[in-house]
């Protein structure tokens, strides 16, 4: 295969990584969570194995967490085009003798589990090993490519993000289908569109359900408490102006110190500070909203607070991607974007979650009845008589 085709199947190859080529799987089991399928990221590792002819099962996880789990397995079945399925649960057992028989019919083939973090790739292969490899809820506990030889097999666990580093802005788009700078100011567009489009779609019933929620809070004399740390520490602040624009008692807390230090957009400095989610709590009232921001939903003080807000008898809402995680645990609502096909950290997962806090306050505004007056009023100087410069 040769020009657009040969440019189409590495585009689409590069979507499971170079480790995950490097690692020369044979065939794969594709893991989903049957709390938070991501179905974008599944549809990729799928059309990979396709074009590579790597044969695959799909197999849908953590059915004991779900109620009517085999209306959840069929719809990810349909969304998925698939003839059939397979599902079960790492933590009961079962299903576990159903995904064996792949590894007899198998035997003697290299056999990765692809799936994104939190799907219970590191689970099935303890329990089909008998290994004792880590398992946790915080994501990124699986970071480098694990093999596991059984008679002659060799199951390969994968990282639950599989990127190719060495392509631009691996963490958001790609652009290695562009031929032009023009190209590319495009197709960052259209991606931040698609990803807006995705979350619309499921977010609206979810936004509606809240903002009752919230409305009852402020007009009990409760407030808005709203935190995240990097790329959401910015959403969380956004989020914020926008509410104190309408007159809306709101305060922010997040984790970058201050506005001259941008390095904790890449970096995330004091995620892991449980003394910042205590100072926070401080704040924190009973009856209060306390909004934790998080893409990934593993931001340390961020559901530590969202946890320590419960303990308050706050009530609590994520903003988040990834809903099975201790952020999503301690969550009483959560609003999910849907904007990540591939990718840790994505720009369009920011996008998003923007455009989730705009809607949420300027709906909350509108329905608490403040005027376009008052609102004005709110953004105006409030200058005070102060006191002498050199006067202590």
């Amino acid at each position: 295969m040769s020009g657009k085709g040969e440019k189409y199947r590495m585009r689409v190859f590069k979507k499971i990584s170079t480790p995950f080529r490097r690692s020369n799987p044979d065939k794969a089991i594709i893991i989903v969570n049957a709390l938070d399928p991501q179905l974008n990221t599944i549809k990729s590792f799928i059309e990979a194995c396709d074009d590579f002819k790597i044969g695959y099962t799909v197999f849908v996880n953590k059915i004991d967490k779900i109620r009517g789990y085999k209306e959840r397995v069929e719809e990810i079945r349909r969304e998925l085009d698939l003839k059939d399925i397979n599902y079960g649960s790492a933590k009961t057992g079962r299903g576990m003798k159903k995904l064996s028989t792949y590894l007899d019919l198998w035997a003697g083939k290299r056999i990765v589990f692809l799936g994104v973090f939190n799907s219970g790739k590191t689970s099935i292969i303890n329990k089909l090993c008998g290994t004792n490899y880590p398992v946790g809820t915080i994501p990124g506990t699986t970071l480098e490519f694990i093999e596991t030889k059984i008679d002659g097999t060799v199951l390969i666990d994968s990282i639950g993000q599989l990127i190719d580093v060495h392509k631009p802005m691996m963490v958001s788009i790609d652009f290695s289908d562009c031929e032009s700078m023009v190209d590319k100011i495009n197709k960052v567009f259209s991606e931040e569109i698609i990803g807006l489009a995705a979350t619309q779609e499921n977010i609206i019933e979810k936004i509606k359900e809240v903002i009752p929620v919230i409305i009852k809070a402020i007009r009990n004399g409760k407030k808005i408490i709203v935190t995240g740390a990097g790329a959401s520490a910015l959403v969380a602040k956004e989020i914020a102006g926008q509410g104190t624009e309408c007159g809306i008692p709101i305060m922010v807390f997040t984790n970058d110190g201050a506005e001259t230090q941008p390095v904790s957009f890449a970096k995330g400095l004091g995620e892991q500070e449980g003394g910042l989610s205590r100072y926070i709590s401080i704040a924190i009232n009973e009856g209060d909203i306390v909004i934790g921001v998080s893409a990934s939903g593993g931001t340390g003080f961020v559901f530590d607070t969202l946890k320590r807000a419960r303990e308050k008898g706050a009530i609590t809402i994520a903003i988040t991607e990834n809903t099975d995680t201790p952020l999503g645990s301690y969550a009483d609502y959560i609003l999910k974007s849907e904007a990540k096909p591939e990718g840790p950290s994505s720009s369009k997962i920011q996008t998003a979650h923007l455009v989730i806090g705009h809607t949420l306050m300027l709906v909350l505004a509108d329905e608490l009845g403040i005027s376009a007056n008052e609102s004005i009023g709110y953004m105006l100087p409030e200058k005070l008589r102060n006191k002498k410069m050199g006067i202590k």
